[in-house]
């Protein structure tokens, strides 16, 4: 089966108001709850992409060392971090939460339809990042990829690649995610844990 985890990184300490919180690394709870993660994918690893930010990193290299994968072979994306596939221009993105507040900025991206500054098209981005990873995965072996990155771009492909967007209820907790499998007929099959992805 060939398979992609989309996973949110795990635990940090809290982010200070105001800050974005990108030097902040994995809390003890998060190093171990991430090998507890490690150990329940059964099946060969083929790939890890990580975001570029440090507790993205951090978790990567965790299941990386778990699965013995060298540390070089994790690749760096800045579609999953730092901006992140769903930032057009960062600065002008953070205006947002500064001025409308996260719960304003999660429920945005959620269900949101137009566009607000600094931010891309979001269901153009969406699509983008579908193809993307249809792509991927059709020409995979069999086994699963691995992406770390963070709660926003997993809720938002979590809340607009299914049927029905999620609630602020369901928003992604540390090591939650999305799981996608490539189907026989090259359809995706999509499913989302909030608590975190266990196959």
């Amino acid at each position: 089966m060939k398979t992609l985890l989309i996973i949110r990184h795990a635990e940090r300490p809290a982010i200070q108001d105001g800050t974005v919180g990108n030097e902040l690394s994995l809390t003890s709870n998060g190093i171990h709850e991430t090998k507890r993660l490690a150990k329940s994918f059964p099946r060969e690893i083929l790939s890890i992409e990580s975001s570029p930010i440090l507790r993205c990193i951090q978790t990567a290299e965790l299941i990386a060392e778990h699965h013995e994968l060298p540390l070089t072979s994790i690749g760096r994306s800045n579609l999953l971090g730092d901006p992140g596939f769903i930032i057009d221009d960062a600065e002008l993105a953070w205006t947002n939460w500064v001025e409308k507040g996260a719960e304003a900025v999660n429920q945005y991206l959620l269900s949101g339809t137009s566009v607000w500054p600094g931010f891309r098209d979001l269901d153009e981005a969406v699509a983008q990042m579908r193809q993307s990873i249809e792509e991927m995965l059709s020409e995979s072996d069999d086994g699963v990829h691995v992406w770390v990155t963070h709660d926003t771009v997993v809720a938002t492909l979590a809340s607009r690649l299914q049927k029905t967007p999620l609630e602020l209820e369901e928003w992604p907790d540390f090591l939650g995610g999305l799981t996608i499998r490539l189907g026989k007929r090259e359809a995706l099959d999509i499913s989302y844990s909030s608590s975190g992805l266990f196959l």
